[in-house]
Order: C-alpha cells, then structure tokens, then sequence
C-alpha cells in the first residue's frame, strides 16, 4: 500500500473504492465536493471547477499527509487546471479514469491527450482507466458504481497502463 492515496471524485461512483482503499491501510485523502462526509479518509470538499479551491485543498491533503504516492482520479473534463495540479503533486502513479469517450474511434487522441497531463512529470506514472459499458441478453448498459470502483480497484492493483471496465466495441453498441 502506499503511504498517502489520494482520490479525486471518491464520494459518488468511486465510493466502494474509497472505502476498499481505506481498508489498506496508510493515509487517504479525499477530494470533491461533498468528501467530508465519506468515512475512512481525511476528506477536503472542493469543486475542481474552481481553481483556486482545488489548489488549496490539494495542498492541505499534501501538508496533512505527506507526498501522494498513489492518485486516483474522475475529471468529467481534463480542460480544467485541476488535472495538470493534481499530476505536479503525485510521486508514483497516478490513475485517470476516463468515461467511455476516451476510446471513441472518431477520436483516437483522447487517450493520448490524456496521458500528457502529466507531460515533464518525470515522477507521476499515468495509468488510465476507461469506463465502457456491458452487453447482457442482446441489449447494453452502462456500468454500475460497484462494477466502476471494483474495475478501478483491480486495475490500481494490477497496475496496468491501460484498463478498459466493461467493453468499447463495437462502439456502436453503446447505450
């Protein structure tokens, strides 16, 4: 386990992650915006929308609890200064997981546009995560929370480059 995990988005579709992380002991820190209310991590409510409170909380996760070894992260959009801020401070691995448009063949630089986030980091290892999708019985779904943080968790602790939950093809069985 890592001495300080921090979690990014932990409070909806990642909760059953959060929690399976707290279990390994170590520190957790938790940002978004309703993280003081999640049990087993340290948790700083922020909105990564709003720089300036995105910051500060990422700095008193780093001053509580030390250099963050491991980063597990869910930006709706990378198009904010949450995401590079994050990446500066990560000193191992640092997991983006990434909604199913990441692997649209219409737009095969997503991932890689992704990956730069931490472009000049030599220190924070980018590991992504995509969220596709599961055909059952001839009709798709997208994934359940328990399926995303189970998927998540198996790839942190794989520590696989690249992890697709669910499936993306064909792309035009989505839901």
């Amino acid at each position: 386990m890592a001495r300080h995990v921090l979690v990014v988005g932990g409070t909806g579709m990642l909760s059953e992650l959060v929690k399976a992380l707290a279990g390994d002991g170590g520190r957790l820190s938790l940002l978004s915006r309703r993280a003081s209310r999640m049990a087993g991590a340290d948790g700083f409510d922020c909105d990564y929308y709003d720089d300036a409170t995105f910051a500060g909380a990422l700095e008193a996760a780093v001053v509580r609890s030390g250099p963050v070894d491991l980063a597990v992260a869910w930006f709706h959009t990378l198009k904010t200064p949450a995401a590079r801020r994050l990446a500066e401070q990560v000193q191992g691995r640092l997991f983006q997981v990434l909604g199913s448009a990441a692997a649209d063949p219409a737009h095969p630089d997503r991932l890689g546009a992704a990956e730069r986030t931490a472009d000049g980091l030599s220190q924070c290892a980018v590991r992504q995560v995509v969220l596709g999708f599961k055909v059952e019985t001839g009709r798709s779904r997208w994934l359940t929370n328990s399926e995303i943080s189970q998927g998540v968790l198996e790839a942190v602790r794989a520590d696989r480059a690249l992890t697709i939950i669910g499936q993306t093809e064909p792309w035009s069985a989505r839901p």
